[in-house]
């Protein structure tokens, strides 16, 4: 796969946050999130993002079904594990959780990630630059 990153297309907002698929948009986590709540659904769950960037700050809880490929996680400012934080109880209140979601070329800005253990096993173990 020939990676797309970086993305160098001016912005573009998504013109329905409801929507299942997204590609080559810009999207401020929190409102994608809050468009969810307005359902009735407490999650982001079910979606595809192509080529898209996402805005913080916020701290996605990454769940089953969630993937990353050619990804660019954002500026971990020296190390890729300064994404990443550990809930200390079995609860992440405050977080964006996902579920069966697809990232496909996509940038993240400000936003840290949380997770299963083995997910934050397997983002640590990144380099700082996508794969193609």
């Amino acid at each position: 796969m020939k990676s797309i990153l970086p993305i160098n297309r001016p912005l573009a907002d998504a013109p329905d946050l409801n929507a299942a698929t997204f590609e080559n948009v810009d999207i401020i986590l929190y409102e994608l999130y809050a468009a969810a709540s307005a359902n009735g659904v407490g999650l982001i769950e079910g979606r595809t993002f192509t080529g898209c960037r996402f805005q913080g700050p916020a701290i996605v809880l990454v769940s089953d079904d969630v993937t990353f490929s050619d990804t660019n996680f954002g500026d971990s400012r020296g190390g890729i594990r300064n994404l990443l934080l550990s809930p200390v109880g079995d609860k992440a209140i405050g977080t964006i959780p996902m579920r069966d979601c697809q990232f496909i070329g996509c940038e993240f800005y400000g936003v840290g990630f949380t997770g299963a253990p083995e997910f934050i096993a397997q983002v640590s173990a990144l380099t700082d630059k996508p794969k193609a």
